[in-house]
């Protein structure tokens, strides 16, 4: 059954070519698909709370699959064509690839695969603070970029160390 949050996820995954072949030619488009992505993704998520469909893992899957594929793009293409540094690639494409291995285990483990918690959310509004910043160039970009991963660092460490507290209750 196809379900609203999952048509809205779908939207996104079919932004995200659009949003690589944007960044180098027209910041304002770029920033415009990423509203749209941040609004579907937010609507996605109400949607699923509303209507009491939140638990499916496979919305929740798809979800975070096609976030961290928008994440790799937005970030590879700021490298490529905003002077993003190229250790900033590194981190977001280890730290994504951890996150999907974790998701992986999980569900390999019939685990709950957890939503975002207000850390995330605040690391997720930092990670487009910075993007916008390197899109137009903003002199402060690169102290966007270390809340950026700070606030990222402290989002996973809380999901994993929710992770062992809630596995402990769960024997």
């Amino acid at each position: 059954m196809i379900l609203i949050p999952d048509i809205l996820t779908t939207i996104r995954l079919v932004l995200v070519p659009f949003v690589f072949l944007s960044i180098s030619k027209n910041e304002i488009l770029t920033i415009i698909l990423l509203v749209i992505a941040f609004i579907t993704d937010i609507l996605d998520g109400v949607i699923s709370r509303k209507l009491k469909i939140q638990n499916r893992e496979f919305g929740k899957a798809y979800d975070h699959l096609v976030d961290k594929l928008l994440v790799f793009v937005i970030v590879y293409g700021l490298v490529i064509y905003k002077n993003l540094p190229n250790w900033a690639l590194l981190f977001f494409f280890i730290r994504e690839f951890i996150l999907i291995i974790g998701a992986v285990f999980l569900w390999f483990n019939k685990k709950k695969i957890e939503g975002s918690n207000i850390f995330g959310k605040i690391a997720g509004l930092f990670f487009y603070f910075m993007v916008i910043s390197y899109l137009l160039n903003f002199e402060f970009k690169f102290i966007l970029l270390i809340f950026s991963i700070l606030s990222s660092i402290l989002a996973f460490l809380i999901y994993v160390l929710r992770a062992i507290y809630f596995s402990n209750f769960q024997r």
